[in-house]
C-alpha cells in the first residue's frame, strides 16, 4: 500500500494535521494545498456524513457558517451545505479531497462517527484511490470494518496505558497516541508488533525533534512547514 510506503520516510513523516490547520482554515481544500506546498507526506482529514450519506471534511457535525447561521451536517443535504460557506469556501466533500490529493498527497480519513464507516469505504472504493488512504479513528468498531472492508487502518487513543495491543488485535498497521503517550518503550513495543507509529499533535519544533530521536514514524502537526524544516535539518 502507498500509504505506508509515505509512512516509511525517515528521519519521520509529516502528517497535516486536519490539512495544515495552523495555515489554512482546517478541513479545507486550501488546508490541503497548504500541506502539499509545505512538504508533507499526508494530510489527515475529519469525516462527517451530511443527510444524503455524501462524506465531507469537518471535525464537528454542528457548523457555525458564515452567514451566521449554525446547522447539524447530518441534517443537511449536500446541496443545502454546498449553499453556504465556511471561512469563505465550501465545506470540501471526500470526493474532493480524493481528486486533490491522489498521486500527490496521501490521506488520513478520521471517522467521527463509527457509523459512517461503511459510507466512506464505499466512497473511496467507487474512485479506485484506496492505496493513498488510511482510515483512522479513535472507534476500535470504526477501524475493524474498515480493515474488513481491505482498507490500512489506525487505531487513535489520547489516555494511557495506551491501545496498541488493541491495534495489533484488530490487525490495524498504525496506532496514533497522543504525543505524551509516544513514550520510546511505546515505540519500541509498536514497532515489534510491526505497527507504525504516529504522534499527534505536535507544533513544538524541540518535541517534534525528541519525537524523532524516539523513533515515531510520523508527527501530524498543524504546521507541517515547521516540521519540514526540523527534518530537513536532520538530513544534513
Amino acid at each position: 500500500m502507498r500509504i505506508l510506503e509515505l509512512l516509511s520516510v525517515k528521519p519521520f513523516a509529516i502528517i497535516g494535521h486536519r490539512g495544515a490547520a495552523g495555515l489554512a482554515r482546517e478541513n479545507s481544500l486550501r488546508a490541503l494545498e497548504e500541506a502539499i506546498r509545505a512538504g508533507a507526506d499526508i494530510a489527515e482529514f475529519d469525516v462527517q456524513v451530511t443527510a444524503d450519506e455524501i462524506p465531507i471534511a469537518s471535525h464537528d457535525e454542528i457548523v457555525l457558517f458564515d452567514d451566521g447561521s449554525k446547522a447539524s451536517i447530518r441534517s443537511l443535504k449536500l446541496g443545502d451545505l454546498r449553499s453556504r460557506s465556511v471561512g469563505g469556501e465550501p465545506i470540501p466533500t471526500v470526493q474532493e479531497l480524493l481528486e486533490h490529493a491522489t498521486g500527490r498527497i496521501g490521506l488520513f480519513l478520521e471517522v467521527k462517527n463509527p457509523k459512517d464507516t461503511l459510507i466512506l469505504v464505499n466512497t473511496i472504493k467507487k474512485l479506485e484511490a484506496r492505496q493513498w488512504i488510511a482510515i483512522i479513528s479513535f472507534y476500535e468498531e470504526a477501524v475493524a470494518q474498515a480493515t474488513n472492508h481491505g482498507f490500512i487502518s489506525g487505531l487513535l487513543y489520547f489516555k494511557p496505558p495506551g491501545k496498541i495491543v488493541e491495534c495489533s488485535r484488530l490487525k490495524c498497521k498504525i496506532v496514533l497516541p497522543r504525543f505524551n503517550l509516544a513514550t520510546e518503550k511505546a515505540i519500541e513495543f509498536a514497532h515489534r508488533l510491526k505497527l507504525k507509529v504516529v504522534a499527534w499533535t505536535v507544533n513544538d519544533a524541540t518535541v517534534m525533534e525528541e519525537l524523532a530521536r524516539k523513533g515515531v514514524d510520523g508527527i501530524a502537526t498543524d504546521y507541517p512547514n515547521i516540521a519540514t524544516s526540523i527534518r530537513n535539518t536532520m538530513l544534513v
